[in-house]
């Protein structure tokens, strides 16, 4: 005979936990909270000064999944109370993480910002949760469909979100982002779907093995099922992309998908990713008050390793030239380090980092409306902006727009940082959403 012990419903909380990476020790702390059913989850490096990493729980008796941004798993269960022993996972590192419940949480993820823009029912237009399935991957997608009261055919929209494991309202450092925009759309008489990324909240699948092309293929089944909807125009069907999401839109325009009208791209790459990257490094340092010298050097660096991560090299060899690059000495990497350099050469950051949109922008002939915010340091907007005016075909419909003083998330920011996104009580300018209904309906 045997006994088992079970905890039930004993994961809500704080989890806290020492990751030994050789002789260095790193903090990491999980945050799970439940609501009608579905966990959420964030996560903690204090050491490195991240707070709120997105991530997503999945929970099965006393088992435990957690699929971090940045190509971290923890995978772990509760072995007594208060207690969870489990893996540490990012590429091919791997450690023990036990993670103990704890009341001790950095005043950094405390802190609680009024949001200016919430929405709450009852709602003036009809919501319901759908399922469809992406018949490519085979693959089961849990999202919300809403549509105005009234009867006829409206004007139809995919979201799509930006990287990461995201859920259907990209909820972001207490943001939700496709939650406002889709109830703006929506109440001008807009359809919208925006759903789970796959293998995040209700929709199956495997997020961490997903590469664009799998994301793409769900887009793509996302626009299926919207084109068998009663009250769509099957001529008027886009997709509004976030980020990569934009990327995803870019790439699917520039293949002609069949039933595609019009796309936005809300900061979509439309440069190579890998020059994106040093871009977007360059950009986050200066902003950090990096000196010009120090600048020059650290871009220089970075595009030998991205050069580096999009070749072909084993990942023995490609770490071995990384580190020499870097001019590391491998005995003394620290515990941060080695994990950023193991995400580099993660097999799906890999494939993402060989993406040049621009022979596929080259392609696009349905309109575009492409936004950037003058402030973003993710996806600046003079490069990418440049791009498009040189590569994208004419079209009396498309709208190229930078919007001054936003950054990534399209706020009104101070700097543009990514630290900032929390502190502002701004989801989504109201420019940008009033502009994107005004585009959408003067589309014939």
């Amino acid at each position: 005979m045997s006994t088992i012990t079970v905890f039930p419903q004993n994961f809500a909380g704080s989890w806290k936990g020492m990751l030994k990476v050789g002789n260095s020790n790193l903090t990491f702390v999980i945050h799970l909270s439940e609501e009608a059913g579905l966990w959420k989850a964030t996560a903690d490096s204090p050491d490195q000064g991240a707070f709120g990493i997105p991530a997503q729980a999945h929970i099965n008796g006393n088992g435990i999944e957690v699929v971090i941004h940045g190509g971290i798993t923890y995978i772990g269960k509760i072995e007594k109370e208060n207690i969870i022993g489990g893996e540490f996972q990012q590429g091919a590192f791997r450690a023990r993480l036990d993670l103990t419940k704890t009341e001790d949480i950095s005043t950094a993820s405390k802190v609680k910002i009024s949001r200016s823009q919430r929405i709450v029912p009852p709602y003036n237009y009809d919501t319901v949760d759908v399922n469809f399935r992406n018949k490519y991957d085979d693959v089961l997608l849990s999202g919300t469909l809403t549509s105005p009261k009234q009867k006829g055919k409206f004007a139809a929209v995919v979201l799509v979100t930006g990287s990461g494991p995201q859920d259907r309202n990209e909820t972001l450092m207490g943001h939700e982002p496709f939650r406002i925009l889709s109830d703006f759309l929506t109440k001008n008489n807009i359809v919208v779907l925006r759903y789970d990324d796959r293998g995040v909240g209700l929709s199956q699948g495997s997020f961490i093995n997903g590469t664009i092309e799998n994301f793409s293929k769900d887009a793509m089944a996302a626009i299926d099922f919207l084109k068998k909807r009663p009250n769509v125009d099957p001529n008027k069907i886009g997709i509004i992309g976030h980020s990569e999401g934009g990327l995803i839109a870019e790439l699917l325009a520039g293949q002609k998908l069949p039933s595609l009208s019009f796309i936005v791209s809300l900061a979509g790459p439309a440069i190579p990713i890998d020059s994106l990257m040093v871009s977007q490094l360059y950009r986050i340092g200066k902003v950090a008050g990096m000196s010009d010298l120090a600048l020059a050097h650290a871009q220089e660096i970075n595009r030998k390793n991205f050069e580096i991560v999009k070749s072909n090299k084993p990942h023995k060899e490609a770490m071995a030239m990384i580190l020499d690059n870097m001019k590391i000495d491998p005995a003394q990497l620290n515990s941060t380090s080695k994990l950023e350099l193991e995400t580099l050469l993660l097999p799906s950051y890999r494939y993402f980092m060989r993406i040049d949109p621009i022979p596929f922008i080259k392609k696009i002939t349905i309109p575009v409306y492409a936004a950037f915010g003058s402030l973003d340091v993710q996806v600046p907007a003079e490069q990418n902006l440049n791009s498009l005016k040189s590569n994208l075909p004419t079209n009396p419909k498309t709208v190229l727009k930078e919007y001054e003083g936003l950054n990534h998330l399209f706020q009104k920011a101070s700097t543009g940082a990514v630290s900032e996104y929390e502190h502002i009580s701004e989801t989504i300018n109201n420019e940008v959403l009033l502009d994107l209904v005004k585009w959408i309906h003067a589309l014939n």
